[in-house]
């Protein structure tokens, strides 16, 4: 059975960028991707470009990008730098989890030099309660089977992050490279070289489990239990 994996950024290119690897490997398996942005980044526009202009460009280069991995885009409306956690965002992503029946969530690290980075995992966080609440009434939608939330590795969320799960991306590294080139940001960016530091990222990665490529995620503490013999 086919999953169905979620991931979510504060600004277009978080999730795209840090999620991405997996999204194009489990897309390659045959799972379902949908990538949401809550907001579409249309303050780091380039010089000569207006914001109204830049968010049109990132919404199109969203949904380009989810549609070379088979998936699909979603662009909330809400102004970039001004997002804030609140039950009707939160509600508002939870029944888009249970629409689509999500089982995955990749999201943002709570802890973040980016203000909209700290307020997007506290949405999801949310949200995942809210889609998952067999008790909770939203429409008449059944409660998204939810089974795991993974943290993703993001350059600004890095106080307090430890990567937990990884996972060998090396088949669909081209994919996500050749798509993630969609986005300006990746490569035109003058304030961070996007695709050269999770480009030597997920090398890096990789070599610590024997890979060409590798993406790696966070859980919570209390996750971390392993139930094992000794043998």
């Amino acid at each position: 059975m086919a999953n169905t994996i979620m991931a979510i950024g504060a600004h277009t290119g978080d999730a795209q960028l840090t999620c991405g690897m997996l999204l194009a490997r489990q897309s390659m398996a045959g799972d379902k991707i949908i990538t949401v942005d809550l907001t579409a980044g249309e303050r780091g526009a380039p010089k000569g470009m207006s914001t109204e202009e830049f968010r049109s460009k990132n919404v199109g280069s969203a949904a380009d990008f989810a549609h070379m991995l088979g998936g699909e885009s979603i662009v909330f409306d809400e102004p970039d730098g001004e997002l804030y956690a609140n039950k009707e965002i939160e509600l508002k992503l939870a029944k888009i989890m249970r629409e689509k029946q999500v089982t995955h969530v990749l999201y943002h690290w709570k802890n973040s030099m980016h203000k909209d980075h700290r307020q997007a995992s506290i949405i999801v966080d949310h949200a995942v309660f809210f889609a998952s609440l067999a008790t909770f009434k939203i429409d008449d939608l059944k409660p998204a089977p939810i089974c795991k939330t993974m943290y993703a590795e993001n350059w600004e969320d890095a106080d307090g992050f430890e990567p937990y799960f990884y996972f060998d991306v090396t088949e669909a590294f081209p994919l996500w490279k050749k798509a993630i080139k969609k986005l300006w940001l990746a490569e035109n960016s003058t304030d961070f070289r996007y695709l050269r530091y999770y480009e030597a990222l997920a090398i890096m990665r990789g070599a610590l489990i024997k890979a060409d490529y590798a993406t790696a995620f966070g859980t919570d503490s209390y996750k971390k239990r392993i139930k094992q013999d000794i043998l």
